[in-house]
């Protein structure tokens, strides 16, 4: 019986897919200018968007199916990163006025999209990410998502009184997610929660 393998999700994207993500950013300190230009370099590819989007996802499975990955990803092309690609999609936050937030233990600082109302949902997305990648394999594509702790420090925070509170909210809206995909016949799910391995306490106590 072979060893299944995956990947971990994120894949460089092709030179054709004109779309910014975190990992080409110079510096930690630069990636607020990815945050600043994802959106309109989304707009700019207009009718092609779509076909580009497609085209990259294949190529990053062909890639992955041809090294002999049993679980593929569709290499998360869609996002300038995993996490503020499912921000975008929520209710409660603000992308066009940046706040600074320390990351990572006090590592670097950079400008970070806004939490300025409550967490909401509006319609579910990744299932539509998750069925352009399944469309190009048989084997079964794992669709990564992030984790509640791990989103709440990499955003800021102008309106939850507590960073529990914001966390359970953003469970909420990350359970709508996964159970939408899992109705859409994903059978692998990635909930990527780096920040629990830094914050054990608060993880165990939220």
């Amino acid at each position: 019986m072979p060893l299944v393998t995956t990947t971990i999700g994120a894949f460089p994207k092709p030179d054709f897919l004109d779309l910014p993500d975190w990992f080409s950013a110079p510096s930690p300190e630069a990636v607020a200018g990815v945050t600043n230009s994802y959106a309109s370099a989304r707009r700019a590819l207009g009718n092609e968007l779509e076909t580009k989007l497609r085209n990259a996802t294949r190529e990053v499975i062909a890639h992955q199916v041809d090294a002999g990955i049993l679980i593929p990803t569709d290499g998360e092309v869609p996002r300038e990163n995993y996490l503020h690609y499912h921000c975008r999609h929520l209710g409660g936050i603000d992308f066009d006025h940046l706040t600074p937030k320390n990351m990572r233990a006090g590592q670097f600082e950079t400008l970070m999209p806004t939490w300025t109302g409550p967490v909401t949902t509006g319609e579910n997305f990744l299932h539509h990410d998750y069925r352009r990648a399944q469309a190009f394999t048989s084997l079964p594509v794992k669709m990564t998502v992030p984790g509640p702790l791990t989103l709440s420090e990499s955003t800021s925070n102008q309106y939850y009184q507590t960073q529990q509170e914001q966390c359970e909210a953003l469970a909420d809206a990350l359970n709508f997610e996964v159970r939408a995909l899992a109705a859409a016949g994903c059978t692998h799910i990635q909930v990527d929660e780096p920040i629990f391995a830094r914050k054990v306490e608060e993880a165990l106590t939220y």
